[in-house]
């Protein structure tokens, strides 16, 4: 029988998903012994999407599609039944301190799965800063003076925060990221004008904290786009079966046309599987909501969404399991272009809001607390205090606090992590022209142009430019499964 060790650094969503995916699949495959080593500087089965316990903050995705296992998408709605029965049909975006309960309930099965099993466990309350070794055996330096050997390392670093805005760090009423929330919540006060970077989910979970605090003061959303989430429809993974936008119909274009996949062909398949659902042509000068008014978009949003009338988010959600194949048809070029021209669109349109959420801020606009603004050139630190933030036509804005709220970070070069810092110097680490690292798209196993480097692997946001929905749970259940079972079959 051959030995393995495996050891992963961060043990939030994609982390427990990968340790509870290999326990599963060990219990039944014996022809391996392995033993794992777990590293994780906070909370094990927290992470900052779930750390929070802020009443506002909430699943930006209905119930049944953050299961944890592979293959099992409804297991945290079953669970969630369990402990209260649920409507059949009722829509849930729970909190996500109960998510987080979730996400413990599934470790400690796991380390429960694997003692009986006879899987050695240790978990390490520390955090990862360098690796050294070579294809064979490497070694994990941690912060507390600690190593850890291992065979393979799977980097499930989570949402890292981003190396933005510099020269504002250190100063008063300077918040560099949401969370932890508590920050925000105990350093703003609450007739204190605030403007917040960033109009997408991070932006809004920053809003959600200040109005969860009694928070008095006007708030301004600043962003180069100035557009907010759509507001999710009840259900958007059932009941549409695409046409246009689908994997067979880009193949049979490339065959025939004998020329590659581009952006433009992409979302000229979107615009006509829009109007074929709608049944009629749209104005897409109207969907372009880039210097809109986007109190007047919500409620329209908020509108469509109760009546069901929403065809973008049915046809993105049932083209979820497709995104990434069709995402890896495009050249690097194209998707940049992607991300240049209908980025922000695509974002809003796939990455939604819950109900409760979107209610919340149609309050806020209607009683003049909150504006959200596009444009955005540069916000600077003012002397004597305070901060300005600069829009492209003159305008500024001043405020005594600033919320970084513009985002994880995409390019490795962004992410503030020591861990992915030594691994860039060593080139261990090859950044994707489109963001994250380069790696295996099937398996996650981290591409190099060292031979003699340790075998690593990548999951979630480590990944986002090879891959796509790398912010979505389901998304990285199932590359974390397909990691595992690399890992495990390694020879």
């Amino acid at each position: 029988m051959r030995t393995l060790d495996v050891t992963i650094v961060g043990m939030g969503a994609c982390g427990v998903a990968a340790f509870a995916e290999a326990v599963a699949r060990l219990r039944y495959e014996r022809d391996t012994r392995v033993s794992f080593q777990l590293i994780e500087r906070d909370d094990p089965a927290r992470g900052l999407a779930f750390g929070t316990d802020q009443p506002g903050h909430r699943l930006n995705t209905e119930s049944r599609l953050m299961g944890l296992y592979d293959h099992e998408a409804g297991d945290y709605r079953r669970w969630l039944e369990a402990r209260e029965p649920l409507e059949p049909d009722s829509v849930v975006y729970a909190r996500r301190s109960e998510y987080r309960r979730y996400l413990n309930h599934v470790l400690d099965r796991a380390l429960a799965d694997a003692q009986d099993a006879g899987i050695a466990v240790t978990q390490h309350r520390d955090e990862a800063v360098q690796i050294d070794g070579n294809p064979a055996r490497a070694t994990v330096a941690l912060a507390g003076g600690g190593q850890v050997a291992t065979n393979v390392v799977l980097l499930a670093i989570g949402t890292p925060q981003a190396e933005r805005f510099g020269d504002l760090d250190g100063k008063p009423g300077y918040f560099d990221f949401p969370w932890p929330s508590e920050r925000l919540a105990k350093g703003i006060a609450r007739d204190a004008s605030v403007t917040i970077l960033g109009s997408s989910l991070s932006a809004i979970d920053t809003l959600m904290t200040l109005l969860d605090e009694g928070h008095e003061g006007p708030v301004l959303m600043a962003s180069r786009d100035g557009i907010l989430p759509r507001v999710e429809i009840p259900s958007p993974e059932n009941g549409y079966e695409r046409r246009h936008l689908t994997l067979e119909a880009i193949h049979r274009r490339l065959r025939t046309r004998g020329r590659c996949f581009s952006v433009v062909d992409l979302v000229r398949l979107f615009r006509r599987e829009v109007e074929d659902l709608v049944g009629h042509t749209v104005d897409w000068r109207k969907v372009d909501r880039r210097g809109g008014d986007a109190a007047a978009g919500l409620r329209e949003d908020i509108d469509a969404a109760l009546s069901g009338d929403e065809p973008f988010q049915r046809i993105l959600t049932a083209a979820r399991h497709d995104a990434t194949a069709i995402w890896n048809l495009l050249r690097p070029l194209d998707r940049k272009r992607f991300g240049k021209w209908v980025g922000p669109h695509f974002a809003t349109m796939r990455f939604v809001m819950p109900m409760v959420n979107a209610e919340r801020i149609r309050a806020a606009f209607d009683r003049g607390q909150l504006q959200v603004r596009g444009g955005v050139v540069d916000t600077s630190a003012r002397d004597g205090g305070g901060f300005r933030t600069t829009f492209e036509n003159g305008e500024d804005h001043d405020a005594p606090v600033v919320v970084n709220a513009t985002g994880t970070a995409m390019a490795l070069e962004e992410m503030r992590e020591p861990l992915i810092a030594d691994l860039l110097h060593r080139e261990w680490l090859m950044p994707h022209p489109v963001g994250g690292a380069r790696a295996h798209r099937g398996s996650g196993r981290i591409m190099t142009r060292d031979p003699a480097s340790p075998r690593l692997y990548g999951v979630g946001q480590l990944l986002n430019g090879e891959l796509r929905d790398t912010n979505s749970v389901w998304f990285n259940v199932e590359t974390a499964a397909r990691a595992v079972d690399d890992i495990l079959h390694l020879r």
